[in-house]
C-alpha cells in the first residue's frame, strides 16, 4: 500500500470497502434485498489486534515507491504515517503486534502454532511460524474425488481420528443446492461404546469455505450418528458469524 491506500484502508476503525459497497447497492435500489453478513462489514480484519496489543505498526511499500511507509496507531481512533527508507524492506506488506502484557501467551511458539492449526490448517495460503510451515494438511474434501488416490483418503482419516486403525466406510458428498456443501465423512471399524456406556462424542467439524466455524460439531448431526468422524464445509454460512451464536443461524438449521 502506499501512503493514500493506508489513510484510505487504515485510517478510519471499521472503514469498510464491502459495506460501501452494500449501501451503495440499497442506495440505487431500495428493492434490493442483499443479507448484511458480507464478509468486511466490521472494517479490516487486522483491527482484532488491539484486543491483545497496544500497539500496532503497518510497513507497506508498492512497487511504484522507493521507500516503505510506516502506520502506527494505539487504536484509538488516531494514527501516525511516516516514510521509511530501509532498503532492505521489498514490496509487501509487514504487521508488528506489541502486545499487551496480560496477553503476552501470543508470543510462545507453540501458543500461535496450535491456535493456527485449529482455525486455519487448510486454507489454500501458506502459513510460516518463525520460518516453519504451519498448515501441512490438505483439504481434502474441497478437491474432486478422482483426483484423489486411497492413500490420501487414509492419510486424512489418520489425522481427523488420531488413529492408526482403518475405517470402514467414507462419503465424499459434494452439492450446490440448496446449499453448498462439500464433506467428507468416515465410519470407523470400532468404537468404544458398550451397552450404552460412555458415549462417544461428535467428531464433525463444520467448516465455511476452509475455515473451523466450529469443532465437534453436534448441531448439524443426529446423536445416532455420532460415531461418524470428518469435515462437513458450507460456503454458505458467514464467516463473520458469531462463533457463540451459530447455531441460532437458520442456515444451520437448514444444513442440519
Amino acid at each position: 500500500m502506499n501512503k493514500n491506500d493506508l489513510v484510505d484502508n487504515l485510517g478510519t476503525i471499521a472503514s469498510s470497502g464491502s459495506k460501501k459497497f452494500l449501501e451503495q447497492v440499497q442506495k440505487e435500489s431500495s428493492n434490493v434485498n442483499i443479507s448484511d453478513k458480507i464478509i468486511g462489514q466490521f472494517g479490516v480484519g487486522f483491527y482484532s489486534s488491539f484486543i491483545v496489543g497496544d500497539t500496532v505498526q503497518v510497513i507497506s511499500k508498492t512497487n511504484q515507491d522507493s521507500h516503505a511507509y510506516l502506520w502506527v496507531s494505539d487504536g484509538s481512533g488516531k494514527f501516525e504515517i511516516s516514510s521509511i527508507g530501509d532498503p532492505g524492506f521489498q514490496r509487501g506488506t509487514k504487521i508488528v503486534i506489541h502486545l499487551k502484557p496480560e496477553s503476552l501467551i501470543f508470543s510462545k511458539f507453540d501458543e500461535v502454532k496450535k491456535i493456527i492449526q485449529k482455525y486455519s490448517n487448510f486454507i489454500n495460503f501458506p502459513i510460516h511460524l518463525n520460518g516453519e510451515k504451519m498448515n501441512l494438511v490438505g483439504a481434502l474434501w474441497s478437491r474432486e474425488k478422482k483426483e484423489i488416490t486411497a492413500d490420501e483418503y487414509k492419510q486424512f482419516w489418520e489425522y481427523i481420528s488420531n488413529s492408526q486403525l482403518p475405517y470402514k466406510y467414507k462419503l465424499h458428498y459434494s452439492t450446490d443446492a440448496p446449499l453448498s456443501i462439500k464433506a467428507l465423512l468416515y465410519i470407523p471399524t470400532t468404537h468404544s461404546e458398550k451397552y450404552g456406556l460412555h458415549a462417544e462424542e461428535n467428531e464433525v467439524s463444520l467448516y465455511s469455505k476452509k475455515v473451523l466455524i466450529k469443532a465437534k460439531c453436534k448441531e448439524i448431526i443426529p446423536n445416532w450418528l455420532r460415531f461418524l468422524k470428518g469435515v462437513v464445509d458450507c460456503e454458505d454460512i458467514p464467516l463473520n458469524i458469531s462463533r457463540e451464536n451459530y447455531q441460532d443461524s437458520a442456515l444451520v438449521a437448514k444444513l442440519r
